[in-house]
């Protein structure tokens, strides 16, 4: 499974400078633009973009609502192939994800929030966007949220943890 460390740390370092509005119509074309990627095809619900990082499938997607959008998902390794065995394909997915925190740490510090475990993630918040990396199904993923969309997060979390 290849990883693009180099291509994951420009991204996070991007997101963590860009000055988001979460509006599609003004950070995407901005955003794609400043990181050399190409906006694709859009849906009533989804915009995707392909990127210049250096996986199988280097592709990105923001979930759409109506002129905005919360969160932008970005592939930063290959997809395992589903026929590989799970143990092999688990330590593929932590060495893969070990790779991209180990790079991601000297440039963006000390993540403030990691989880262990099955769906490991490490998110790193700024002012205006968390930068969350996270193994995903069969790849891992570099996600970039907004402020809004991550407290509102919380808060159901911390709901149904009884935290109320």
């Amino acid at each position: 499974m290849q990883v693009d460390v180099e291509g994951a740390v420009r991204t996070a370092r991007l997101a963590a400078e860009f000055d988001w509005t979460w509006y599609l119509d003004k950070d995407l074309p901005r955003f794609c633009d400043a990181a050399g990627w190409d906006l694709g095809e859009s849906t009533e619900y989804r915009t995707d973009m392909r990127t210049d990082l250096r996986v199988q499938r280097p592709h990105a997607s923001v979930r759409r609502v109506k002129r905005m959008f919360d969160t932008m998902l970005v592939h930063v390794s290959d997809e395992i192939d589903q026929s590989i065995p799970w143990a092999e394909r688990r330590r593929f997915l932590v060495d893969g994800f070990a790779a991209l925190g180990n790079g991601l740490f000297p440039a963006m510090g000390r993540p403030t929030r990691i989880a262990p475990g099955q769906s490991a993630m490490m998110s790193w918040e700024h002012p205006r966007v968390w930068i969350e990396l996270k193994i995903f199904s069969d790849t891992v993923m570099l996600s970039l949220i907004s402020q809004e969309w991550q407290a509102t997060a919380d808060a159901a979390a911390r709901y149904e943890a009884g935290e109320w």
